[in-house]
């Protein structure tokens, strides 16, 4: 007598078998799209062809996720780690905490954040632990987010990422950052002529956007060989007031990148989507300009083989090198005003060490030599408010994990070190919340721990433009202070920088206006 086994436990063991055996194993994001149109089609194949397909694919659906669920509750590697309930279930918890792009914040309540293949590491070893010279920890699955176009910051694998480091490097060499260095002299003579005009008119001057327009310039001219001319002509560019809505994707969909693959590929270009690929396909549109200019970017496809290097990484090249050398500036710029416009006192004893060391303020070598509490200042804005709150996420090797404090992390976790929490971090500086530069210059003991401070990043991965984003700082910074007294308008205390503070992978911090 043969028994026959009924379609519903047979869609129920391949869901199990679909899980156990394939999607447990392995990156699948990038697929997403191609398992989602699968799946649909075959549904509609079963509802179309047998009378009892409801029951045949509530069965598999059934089974794949009570799989799913069961054993990420139950089996995951990662279970023993404490964390919110819902975390180690779904990462759709944590894109319902991002939604309004606050994850920074959400990281500092909880402390204890352990999701599905994620965990959160608090403690200021983790830069070193997973970019330090003997990491093999390697960029987690966010990175293919300009999948497939793919540049020097989104590049995964760790051997073509140090290859295409080492050609940029080309373009960074001393004698280029001469060139490079003095060339923010001419955006900042174009911020100092807002800034009087304000002062003639009786108007407040809207630092937020006077530092986005000077620092996408600056890029526009570096990477492009063309400045976006918001500064002179004292209006957003369109492509960069599209780029910001785009960049807006980023903070509540960054634990899912398999969602933003699906979107992305499948679903309407409209609204926000649309703003995302119609700036795309501008920087696709500048390769052939770039080629000609003298942007770093053609330094670097003059000096090396063009032809070895597709669109797709030319255009995921300057998407990244535009959005990685503007918006990290600007709001560290913005930060820093708002500091010392609620601390004047820090700003005076900026302005005295210029005056009395003879400090040339359009030299930032100068700079560096004579005004150590500038310098400090810059500092202590990087930590307050650092350019990538809670991203940057690694990813341990298939082969080995990691051990960060004496705790072991298992190999293939994603690992998530928020600048923003370590930062301001009690046991790593004294009065952590607070803005004191003196921390970095007579008062070193207020630094309990200067491995929480990697504002820049750690090793190989670290920002290719640090020396660059230093100088502009320092030069900016100068040249505001040494001119000019500033405070909030009357009736405001600027507060909005901080409470408004969002985070889609590089901080935007709320509007700053000062008189």
């Amino acid at each position: 007598m043969y028994t026959t086994i009924p379609p519903t436990c047979i869609a129920a063991i391949v869901g199990l078998g679909a899980h156990h055996g394939l999607f447990i194993h392995g990156e699948w994001h990038i697929q997403a799209p191609l398992i989602l149109v699968s799946h649909l089609a075959g549904f509609s194949y079963v509802l179309l062809t047998i009378e009892t397909g409801w029951q045949i694919i509530s069965g598999y659906i059934v089974a794949l996720f009570s799989s799913i669920l069961i054993y990420r509750l139950f089996f995951h590697r990662l279970k023993h780690f404490p964390g919110p309930f819902l975390a180690s279930a779904t990462k759709i918890w944590h894109v319902c905490k991002s939604r309004d792009s606050r994850n920074h914040f959400s990281c500092k309540r909880c402390r204890r954040n352990t999701g599905i293949f994620e965990i959160t590491v608090f403690h200021p070893d983790v830069f070193m632990a997973i970019d330090g010279p003997s990491s093999k920890c390697i960029k987690a699955e966010w990175y293919d987010l300009l999948h497939p176009n793919t540049g020097l910051v989104t590049t995964r694998e760790k051997e073509l990422h140090r290859e295409r480091r080492r050609r940029w490097n080309r373009g960074f060499t001393p004698k280029a950052l001469v060139q490079y260095k003095s060339k923010i002299l001419a955006p900042i003579r174009q911020l100092d002529d807002c800034i009087r005009a304000n002062i003639a008119a009786g108007q407040v001057s809207e630092v937020s956007d006077l530092t986005f327009w000077l620092t996408f310039d600056r890029m526009g001219e570096f990477v492009l060989g063309k400045s976006f001319d918001m500064l002179k002509n004292q209006r957003w560019h369109d492509i960069i007031l599209l780029l910001q809505k785009a960049m807006s994707l980023l903070g509540p969909l960054s634990p899912t990148p398999w969602v933003v693959q699906i979107a992305f590929k499948l679903m309407p270009r409209v609204g926000v989507l649309s703003d995302w690929f119609t700036m795309v396909g501008w920087c696709e549109n500048q390769i052939p300009d770039e080629m000609s200019s003298e942007s770093i970017l053609a330094h670097y496809l003059k000096h090396e083989n063009p032809a070895t290097d597709s669109h797709e990484a030319l255009t995921g090249d300057s998407i990244s090198a535009i959005v990685a050398g503007s918006e990290p500036t600007a709001s560290a710029l913005v930060g820093l005003f708002y500091e010392l416009a609620k601390a004047p006192a820090q700003a005076d004893k900026i302005r005295d060490e210029i005056l009395q060391k003879g400090a040339d303020i359009h030299d930032s070598n100068s700079l560096v030599r004579s005004c150590p509490h500038l310098e400090a200042a810059i500092f202590e804005a990087l930590r307050l408010y650092p350019s990538i709150p809670s991203a940057g996420n690694r990813k341990t090797s298939s082969s080995e994990g990691i051990t960060i404090a004496g705790i072991y992390i298992p190999p293939e976790t994603t690992v998530v070190a928020p600048r923003f929490v370590i930062g301001r971090r009690e046991d790593s500086f004294e009065n952590a919340d607070e803005f004191i530069p003196e921390r970095w210059t007579t008062r070193p003991e207020m630094v309990r721990n200067r491995a929480a401070f990697a504002p820049f990043g750690t090793g190989s991965k670290s920002c290719i433009g640090r020396a660059l984003a230093m100088n502009d700082l320092m030069l900016v910074t100068a040249h505001i202070v040494y001119h000019y007294q500033f405070q909030f308008p009357q009736g405001e205390t600027g507060d909005s920088v901080f409470k408004d503070w969002s985070d889609n992978f590089t901080s935007t911090l709320g509007r700053l206006r000062l008189v």
